[in-house]
């Protein structure tokens, strides 16, 4: 075998690598927001939020040693970054509090989508833009049988909407700190704004529960501290256009998390909506001339 085959086949095995990385990413995330949602009843949906930021915070922090960089000055910088984790994260679990896993990783993952759509200047996206729309309205039918929790739909919108600023705040970020010691300060900030409102009162429910309090330390690993760390050597090896393809099926694989995890089951017309969503965000990745709208920062952490 040449030099050259051989170089192609270890690239081919590094892309494999890097692309099961990033799957696997998506998959313990999942995992992660549905063991969280089986947690509710024990720590609330604020409290397993609290829970979540304040274990991923010390997690991130000793893999990546950000306590020998932590002063005023970066956790002035990373507060607003982190307060979009901090509020998408309430709002997401406050949806799936009330709705399904499916639907409220969809409607979350509309606000990157539509912050992408407002950042381009092409015709093709006009299209893209309409099958999300109709992605959506296939997806909450209100006037339909079983309508979804309308309080729930209104928190899902939220996560979208932070989930946008969380991007914004992100990416104002690059260059200023290290990717690994902006997610760790990130999740420290809203760590300590949810402190005393909501961690604590958790932390207490959790000691009649060790059992469950062991379940929500899993949780902060799989939301947080393994995708996060998947994806950054995912990063090294995909481009952007494969970054955004493969997170645009997200809330298809939160779908089926829903499903085999939750046991939740959708109508055929909201399974119809999720996937012309994802179909959107697809095109707008596949679509030449322009840049994939998610793989710019890191993931969002739900």
């Amino acid at each position: 075998m040449s030099i050259s085959a051989n170089t192609q086949t270890a690239s081919l095995q590094v892309r494999i690598a890097a692309l099961a990385q990033l799957i696997g990413g998506m998959v313990f995330l999942q995992f992660g927001s549905s063991t969280a949602k089986a947690l509710f009843p024990i720590f609330g949906a604020a409290g397993m939020v609290a829970l979540r930021c304040g274990f991923a915070a010390l997690i991130l922090m000793s893999v990546f040693k950000t306590w020998h960089v932590l002063s005023w000055r970066l956790l002035r910088l990373a507060f607003p970054y982190g307060m979009a984790i901090a509020t998408m994260n309430l709002c997401f679990y406050l949806a799936l509090e009330r709705i399904p896993l499916g639907i409220t990783v969809t409607l979350e993952f509309t606000g990157p989508l539509f912050l992408a759509f407002l950042g381009s200047r092409r015709l093709s996206d006009i299209a893209w833009l309409a099958v999300t729309v109709l992605g959506l309205f296939l997806l909450l039918n209100p006037t339909g049988a079983n309508a979804p929790n309308l309080l729930g739909l209104m928190f899902a919108l939220g996560a979208a909407f932070s989930w946008a600023l969380y991007l914004i705040f992100g990416k104002r970020l690059i260059g200023k700190i290290a990717p690994g010691h902006a997610c760790a300060l990130g999740q420290l900030c809203g760590g300590l704004v949810l402190f005393i409102p909501c961690f604590l009162p958790a932390l207490i429910a959790g000691a009649g529960h060790p059992s469950s309090l062991f379940w929500a330390v899993v949780v902060a690993v799989c939301s947080s501290a393994l995708p996060y760390a998947l994806e950054m050597r995912a990063m090294q090896h995909l481009s952007a256009r494969d970054l955004g393809l493969l997170c645009s099926l997200e809330p298809v694989c939160a779908t089926l998390a829903g499903v085999l995890i939750l046991h939740e089951t959708l109508p055929l017309l909201r399974l119809c909506g999720i996937v012309l969503i994802a179909g959107a965000s697809i095109g707008t990745v596949l679509t030449p001339g322009k840049k994939a709208p998610l793989a710019e920062v890191p993931e969002a952490p739900q």
